[in-house]
C-alpha cells in the first residue's frame, strides 16, 4: 500500500479537490483507492446535503461516486492493506490541528498552493521550511502564460510544480497527467 498525503498552504486552495482527482485518477487507473479526511473538518459528514448516491455500508465507510471515504477516526479500516493507495487529506498547515508528523511520514507529499497576491506569501512559507524538503506542489487557475513565473517562483522546487486543470466539481474526474508524474507511475 502505498500513502499519499495532500495539504494546503492555506485555508480554501483547492486541497480537497486535489485529493479527490487524484483519488479518481488512480481508480482510473485501476487501482483500488480510499480517500482519507484527516483532521475534524467534517466535510465527508456534510457531502450527503449536497450530493446525491451518498451511501454507507455495514462498516462505516462512507461511498461517493464510488469512492471510499473515510474519517480520520475510521482511519484503521483504511490501513488494513486492501487498498492499493491511500490518499490522506490534512486539510491546511496553519490549522491548530494540522498532524505535520502524521503528513511528513507519508510517501508521497502534495502541498497545494496558489499563485495571487494574497496567496503567495503562504507558499514562500513553506518552500522555505526545510521540513518541505520533499514534497510535490500542485498549483490551482494558474493559465499558461504564467506557468513559468510560478515555476521561476518556486526555485529549486520547479521540477516538483505541477499544475491542476479546472475542476469544478471534484467528484467528476477531469483528466490531468500530472497526477501520473508526481506518483512515478
Amino acid at each position: 500500500m502505498k500513502t499519499v498525503g495532500i495539504v494546503g498552504c492555506q485555508p480554501r486552495i483547492g486541497t480537497t479537490t486535489q485529493a479527490l482527482q487524484l483519488t479518481l485518477c488512480l481508480m482510473h487507473m485501476g487501482y483500488n483507492v480510499a480517500y482519507v479526511e484527516m483532521g475534524e473538518r467534517d466535510y465527508i459528514e456534510k457531502l450527503d446535503a449536497l450530493y446525491q448516491g451518498i451511501t454507507i455500508d455495514k462498516n462505516e465507510i462512507i461511498y461517493c461516486q464510488s469512492i471510499p471515504l473515510y474519517t480520520g477516526r475510521r482511519i484503521a479500516l483504511a490501513n488494513r492493506g486492501r487498498y492499493d493507495y491511500v490518499i490522506k487529506d490534512y486539510g491546511y498547515i496553519g490549522n491548530p490541528g494540522f498532524e505535520k508528523i502524521s503528513f511528513l511520514e507519508q510517501q508521497i507529499k502534495i502541498v497545494v498552493g496558489g499563485a495571487k497576491a494574497n496567496e503567495v506569501d503562504y507558499v514562500e512559507q513553506v518552500i522555505e521550511d526545510e521540513c518541505y524538503e520533499d514534497v510535490n506542489y500542485i498549483f490551482s487557475f494558474i493559465g499558461l502564460s504564467e506557468q513559468r513565473d510560478v515555476k521561476e517562483m518556486m526555485k529549486s522546487k520547479k521540477e516538483r510544480t505541477y499544475f491542476a486543470v479546472y475542476t469544478p466539481d471534484p467528484f467528476t474526474y477531469v483528466e490531468n497527467d500530472i497526477y501520473e508524474y508526481i506518483l512515478g507511475d
